[in-house]
């Protein structure tokens, strides 16, 4: 559980496209390490659970490049895991593909007596698109997560502030531009 949470925060992949990874869509080798979300993980009557061969739509196909912790992870996980007849990152136990319904009860059960109730694998994304927003910029949080635009981005995943931003140094240049404008100015408003 703890390595797909972490290949949640280290890509801002939805739960399933996580669960549908395979080694052959991870380049640990590259210039610089990446992966390919090309997939997602679907259960259905009748069908029983199977990897997608598309995400939830086409802009959510799409290579990342990996953060350092994602990389090491990979890289003990690949050597540490047994081989699977699907070649997936994150197989069962018995080489088959995980539901992402018992991997969300599964954390839901972690979480309990945490006080940690509000997370939930969404809020990995959230945090991710947050967080790429307010060190790049929401068009490029919107191509991490696979969006096809940064309005769903904005309005969905990137968290606003309780408060406005804290400009009242920049607000101060107003004084000291023109001191006497300014206590004019104070004058008027109390009166």
């Amino acid at each position: 559980m703890a390595d797909i949470i972490d290949l949640m925060l280290a890509t801002g992949a939805r739960i399933g496209e996580i669960l549908a990874l395979r080694w052959e869509d991870i380049a640990l080798d590259a210039l610089r390490p990446n992966l390919t979300i090309n997939g997602t993980i679907k259960t259905e009557p009748g069908k029983g659970t199977y990897r997608k061969a598309r995400p939830k739509s086409d802009s959510s196909v799409r290579t990342v490049a990996l953060p350092d912790f994602a990389i090491i992870m990979l890289k003990r996980r690949h050597t540490a895991s047994p081989v699977n007849p699907i070649d997936a990152v994150f197989s069962t136990r018995n080489g088959t593909w995980q539901q992402v319904n018992n991997v969300e009860r599964r954390w839901r059960q972690i979480r309990q007596d945490t006080g940690l109730d509000w997370v939930t694998p969404h809020t990995f994304r959230k945090t991710v698109a947050t967080l790429i927003s307010e060190r790049v910029n929401a068009e490029t949080a919107a191509h991490q997560l696979g969006h096809s635009s940064p309005a769903i981005t904005r309005e969905f995943y990137i968290s606003k502030p309780a408060i406005a931003a804290d400009v009242a140094r920049i607000l101060e240049d107003l004084a000291r531009a023109n001191p006497a404008a300014t206590a004019n100015t104070s004058r008027i408003s109390r009166e």
